[in-house]
């Protein structure tokens, strides 16, 4: 047994070895940029909430700067594809890493409602490009040998940076308080994270990307709408992102007020939470290439999210924080798990020129979607911690069975494709 264990790790590391000797220098690039992001997103993840809060603003602020951040994503989600085809996605990216500092060094100079909204449909505008830019990037920056562990890279990337980040969002605001008072280490740990995500745009400027003529992009941009052929691909792709997203939009933006609200935890223990959580989604990443290839792409989603389920349903009756803490991360680690899988699936049944339309018609499902569960569990979180959680777990049940009923027919690239 042990011996089989040890087979199986040797075989996975040169797996990976392999993968990533092919990955190629854009490829590189992004995540690196990518890793710098995930530490401001991990910052934010920790603080933010607490940041609306302590500057005595209510959880449904917090829900509408969520809410505002999701609505601009949307729009540039539709708007992508063209950008993309015009602007290329080295432009577009960097600008999507400017737009994210400025937008939170501009919400931590005034902690307003009105100037927090408006800055979070800054840092919403680039974010729809993170959102609807990058899986479509990796797949033309990769072949069919390495795009999943590529994809799982890119998870793996954003999961540690996460990790890190969330560590730092503990940490930092307990330096600081002394000298700055407890909003004001809140005010100044926010800055951090938008310098960071400034910082990013760095490698991105390295990137290397040959464009054709914007007329001539533009022109092969529309002939590519007017024959789009993966319509029924998009509708069943969306039908259980939507579910799950509206879930975690109900969820999500909160976690560090129900740590702090409802289990009493320091500062200082929600980023240890928070942290540890991105690690075990991070570990959990790796074993995504193995499960789609033992049990297909469609199969190993499903089976992730499900697994997940339980965990999710059990934390609005747990009254102990390092049981709610080993249950956060388990219930984090399967969820995420399927990522990596669900962006193969989603721009391998796709052609080529289509896989920028296709990521951005998912992604401003996904926003919207966001948009009305951010919206309705900040309202609800002002009357409730745990109800929310209820509705969530249902949501991401019925997510997981859609996965399962609209893609288990349709695990093979279609026959089209092929000609393509």
């Amino acid at each position: 047994m042990i011996e089989r264990s040890r087979r199986a790790l040797r075989s996975t590391v040169s797996d990976y070895a392999a993968a990533i000797a092919k990955f190629t220098r854009n490829a590189r690039l992004f995540l690196a940029a990518l890793g710098i992001q995930s530490l401001g997103i991990g910052i934010l993840v920790t603080i933010f909430a607490l940041y609306v809060k302590g500057a005595g603003l209510s959880e449904a602020v917090v829900g509408d700067v969520e809410g505002s951040l999701a609505l601009a994503a949307a729009a540039v989600c539709l708007l992508a594809p063209p950008l993309i085809a015009v602007f290329g996605y080295r432009r577009l990216l960097i600008v999507a890493a400017t737009l994210y500092g400025v937008a939170r060094l501009g919400q931590a100079g005034l902690p307003e409602a009105g100037v927090l909204l408006a800055f979070g449909a800054m840092y919403g505008s680039g974010d729809g490009i993170m959102q609807a830019a990058p899986v479509s990037f990796l797949a033309e920056n990769s072949t069919p040998f390495e795009r999943s562990h590529l994809y799982t890279a890119d998870l793996f990337v954003r999961v540690m940076g996460g990790m890190v980040g969330g560590l730092i969002g503990g940490v930092l605001p307990s330096l600081l308080a002394g000298a700055l008072g407890e909003v004001g280490s809140y005010r100044a740990t926010v800055a951090v994270a938008g310098v960071l995500f400034l910082v990013s745009a760095v490698p991105l400027l390295m990137m290397r990307e040959a464009l054709g003529h914007p007329r001539h992009a533009f022109k092969h941009y529309l002939e590519t709408v007017r024959g789009f052929r993966s319509w029924a691909h998009v509708g069943r792709l969306l039908v259980p992102q939507v579910l799950i997203s509206v879930g975690a939009g109900l969820i999500i933006p909160f976690l560090s007020l129900y740590l702090r609200r409802q289990l009493n935890a320091s500062i200082g223990e929600i980023g240890i939470i928070q942290g540890v959580s991105q690690l075990a989604m991070g570990f959990a990443a790796l074993g995504a290439p193995l499960l789609a290839r033992r049990f297909g792409t469609v199969r190993a989603t499903a089976l992730a999210e499900a697994a997940s389920i339980p965990f999710l349903a059990a934390i609005p009756f747990i009254t102990s924080l390092p049981v709610a803490a080993l249950v956060f991360w388990l219930r984090g680690a399967f969820m995420n798990m399927s990522w990596p899988s669900w962006n193969q699936y989603t721009m391998e049944h796709v052609p080529g020129r289509e896989r920028a339309i296709v990521a951005g018609m998912v992604s401003f499902g996904y926003s919207v979607s966001w948009l009305a569960g951010s919206a309705l569990g900040g309202r609800l979180m002002a009357f409730s911690y745990t109800v929310p959680y209820a509705i969530a777990t249902v949501l991401y049940a019925a997510g997981a069975l859609a996965t399962w009923l609209l893609l288990r027919h349709h695990e093979e690239p279609p026959a089209w494709l092929e000609a393509t």
